[in-house]
């Protein structure tokens, strides 16, 4: 989907009367728990409540996309261009496009554009002399399949390249926050770290088709360019994610785990997507009330 591009033209007014912030398509179903999601008790849909062993359905049946970017400032002073910016890109999907607190949201917040488009992109280097390839992304975090041209999969965690989170602000009266996690959440992150997976067989992902102008799947994986170390999501750019899973876990239970203090029992977790019908979003960014927190 590309409904409509952002152009710095007189066609931009056309275009605008067309295309509005927020517009887009997606999913995001699954199954949650939320223990005092209300002042009438547990969340409870059509009269049965979840629980942690047994999750009630739940579909955030979005209807509103938005991309906020971020620009490292070092970009404007201290950066070079040997220097890798931290540009970020907070996308959130929303039932509505009423204000955040009269919304459930789920975020999927970039924390740097850059090692999503390296990943989008699946460049390979190649060396003739060694006769051997490099992938040139991160594999901590970043997983492609042998097709030069499929998405890319960044894994989900407080730790990666790209959190999730999601925060049933409507549907909950109590401020309940649940986070994406790739593996299960130890008593300490220091202790026991995040075991290192290459296979991209985490327990939270998402896959990234198109990113901006990160993605040259019309060319071989040896024959692409490096990602500039300046990366940016633009006005006008495509964000297109075919699939995400995401596994849930109350956001106080993970930072007890940073923290390595006592964990409390977790109030809300759950699944989400896993497969394109449940979990995916497609969008352009643009620049309108509701999409950005600042004009």
């Amino acid at each position: 989907m590309k409904p409509c591009p952002f152009v710095l033209s007189a066609l931009a007014v056309a275009c605008l009367g067309a295309c509005s912030a927020g517009n887009g398509v997606g999913a995001a179903s699954g199954a949650i728990y939320a223990y005092g999601c209300s002042k009438n008790g547990d969340y409870c849909p059509n009269g049965t409540c979840g629980t942690s062993d047994a999750p009630a359905p739940y579909n955030l049946n979005p209807a509103f996309f938005a991309g906020e970017p971020i620009d490292d400032l070092r970009e404007y002073g201290l950066g070079s261009d040997s220097e890798v910016m931290r540009n970020r890109l907070i996308i959130r999907l929303q039932t509505s496009g009423k204000q955040i607190e009269r919304n459930d949201v789920l975020t999927f917040d970039v924390v740097s554009s850059y090692e999503v488009a390296r990943c989008v992109r699946g460049r390979v280097e190649l060396d003739p002399v060694l006769n051997t390839r490099k992938n040139d992304w991160n594999e901590r975090d970043c997983f492609r399949d042998s097709s030069d041209s499929g998405p890319g999969r960044m894994r989900l965690q407080y730790d990666s390249s790209v959190r999730a989170f999601l925060n049933p602000k409507s549907t909950c009266t109590a401020n309940l926050v649940a986070d994406a996690i790739s593996a299960p959440v130890p008593t300490s992150y220091d202790q026991t770290p995040t075991p290192i997976v290459t296979d991209g067989s985490w327990d939270s992902w998402v896959e990234f088709q198109e990113f901006g102008s990160a993605s040259q799947a019309s060319l071989p994986a040896t024959e692409r360019s490096p990602v500039d170390r300046k990366f940016r999501i633009e006005l006008g750019d495509r964000i297109y994610a075919t699939n995400f899973r995401l596994t849930l876990v109350d956001d106080g239970v993970v930072n007890a785990a940073i923290s390595a203090v006592p964990q409390l029992d977790s109030l809300i977790g759950g699944t989400l997507g896993g497969d394109p019908s449940t979990g995916r979003f497609d969008f352009d960014l643009a620049r309108g009330q509701g999409a950005q927190f600042f004009p």
